[in-house]
């Protein structure tokens, strides 16, 4: 394996909650009912599932969004009886958002294909396109790293009018994505591969195309020849399907309510904050006219846009018109796996918190509960960057901390050995002077004990200010080490956080070619819970 291990931390940006889950502890594994894959299988053979409905919606969604040979194989095992899936998702971001969304579709083929091994049944990765989600902000912009390797946000900034499902978002603006995508691929310059990055960008994003429909054929692309399956749930056909789903939780309000609130009390009481906070009137569904917008519920009434709607009425607008409805954050988890024969769902830290507070759910609503496990993290790093960490002493741990602390240990072991051995001996030979000079002084007057510290303290203080005025013109001069260590971190640890939650994998496939993407693949370990550091000089470019 080409890479090395950081233990999981709260310095990476972990809750309490997701590091006792990574550790195993008991304490939180109480609020995931899911563990046995043999047990979930079993419960799964005893469930019905639409599976050929499903198939076809699957297999036009997928040809829409250019998937190969090896997807339609994954689609005709999900067809038999006694297969299964995986699930992982993500929202619809630019150029596929940041690197963590094609870490979860790899891990998904992964652990499709462990799982498979381990049950000897067909197990088929699937990736959730949040396509129901209406935050604009969150999906319309990526972040790469130019030649400089300065971080440049690259953003869409043709906004619909109302807030609307990104499914439903069509990139319609053909200045602005000419602009974003020359803006884009623009900051990687020429290399070998950036032609074939933008024959992919310019296929998948078209003013045909939404947002969701872009994301998934640059995704497509991106991990050709995986097998991993795309899924839009904004989709009319889907929601048709889950027309019974959605009349449960609406005629269940009551006990659902009562079931989060109970959940929501032990994780506290357990010393663990909540994920999702959703006030006590949310029907936990929403309805997209004139925008997508909550369904309410309060003192046993439903409401929406702040107009009262009779339970009658509001299951007559489901039957009628189920395309306008979604569920929310608690409720999507469950009609993942009431559409789905789902053995495992893979998430990210507020994934796997908010799936701790909605896992009590599945019995309420009598759906097989899916193992929900905390998906792998990784860094990419390449040979520029390591010989960099090498020649200069910086350790990812450092990164992650006070970045100038690192950058100041640094130079200061590169300040001149003689100049700090003779400010050494410069302090030393004054403090011991004034020592002798104050001692004879005193002989004479006795009481101007306390007047002789503060006057040496004075001294002291102006001594201790020189030395930091020195090694600030020290710094000033070692501008090119400073700027290296800023170099590391800006690939690394972008944006004070993890790298995979910021870069977009353009960065890396523009210098290395599409087989990065068949290199995290092989080097990813799906069962380990530390941070892998992915070693790309291991890899040969294609």
């Amino acid at each position: 394996m080409a890479h090395r291990l950081i233990p999981s931390s709260k310095q990476l940006g972990y809750s309490d909650l997701y590091l006792d889950v990574l550790a195993e502890k008991p304490s939180a594994g109480a609020f995931f009912h899911a563990k046995d894959p043999a047990a979930v299988a079993r419960a799964i053979d005893h469930a019905t599932y639409p599976r050929r409905e499903l198939v076809d919606i699957l297999t036009r969604q997928n040809r829409q969004f250019h998937g190969d040979d090896s997807v339609f194989r994954s689609l005709t095992s999900l067809a038999v009886p006694g297969s299964m899936c995986v699930f992982s998702g993500q929202q619809a971001g630019l150029f596929t958002g940041p690197m963590l969304v094609v870490v979860k579709a790899l891990a998904l083929v992964k652990l499709a294909r462990a799982y498979s091994l381990k049950l000897n049944r067909s197990v088929v990765p699937i990736f959730w396109i949040a396509g129901d989600d209406h935050d604009f902000d969150e999906i319309a912009n990526t972040w790469v790293l130019n030649q400089q390797s300065e971080l440049v946000e690259i953003k869409y900034g043709a906004r619909p009018e109302q807030e609307l499902p990104v499914g439903d978002i069509v990139l319609s603006n053909h200045a602005e994505l000419d602009r974003v995508k020359d803006l884009y691929t623009g900051q990687f310059g020429r290399t070998d591969f950036t032609e074939q990055l933008r024959k992919l960008v310019d296929r998948s994003y078209t003013p045909e195309d939404t947002f969701v429909s872009s994301f998934g054929k640059m995704l497509a692309g991106l991990t050709a020849g995986t097998g991993l399956v795309l899924f839009n749930p904004c989709d009319a056909e889907v929601k048709s399907l889950a027309v019974p789903f959605f009349e449960q939780v609406i005629d269940r309000q009551d006990e659902l309510h009562k079931t989060l609130a109970s959940s929501n009390k032990a994780i506290e009481e357990a010393g663990y904050h909540l994920q999702v906070t959703a006030k006590d009137h949310s029907a936990h569904l929403f309805r997209n006219i004139n925008g997508r917008k909550p369904v309410q519920f309060e003192a046993g009434s439903f409401s929406f846009d702040g107009v009262a709607i009779p339970l009658p009425a509001l299951k007559s607008a489901v039957r009628s018109h189920p395309e306008r409805f979604s569920p929310d954050v608690m409720t999507r988890p469950l009609m993942q796996s009431y559409l789905f024969p789902v053995l495992c769902q893979l998430g990210g830290p507020a994934e796997i918190a908010y799936l701790a507070q909605g896992n009590a759910l599945f019995d309420l609503f009598g759906i097989p509960a899916p193992i929900q496990r905390p998906r792998p993290s990784l860094t990419l790093i390449e040979k520029r960057i390591d010989q960099l960490m090498t020649e200069h002493g910086v350790t990812f741990n450092d990164l992650t901390g006070d970045i100038e602390q690192a950058v100041n240990r640094v130079l200061a072991g590169s300040f001149p050995k003689e100049l700090e051995q003779r400010y050494a001996d410069l302090t030393a030979e004054v403090k011991a002077t004034w020592d002798r000079f104050a001692g004879e002084s005193l002989q004479f007057d006795p009481s101007l004990g306390e007047f002789a510290k503060q006057t040496y303290g004075k001294v002291d203080f102006a001594l201790k200010g020189f030395e930091g005025k020195l090694f600030s013109a020290h710094k000033k001069k070692s501008k090119d080490v400073r700027d290296r260590i800023y170099r590391v971190h800006r690939n690394l640890y972008p944006n004070r956080t993890l790298q995979e939650r910021t870069l977009n994998i353009g960065c890396f496939v523009a210098r290395h070619g599409f087989g990065v993407v068949s290199f995290m693949l092989e080097q990813m370990d799906v069962d380990q819970t530390a941070h892998q550091l992915i070693d790309l000089a291991e890899m040969t470019s294609e």
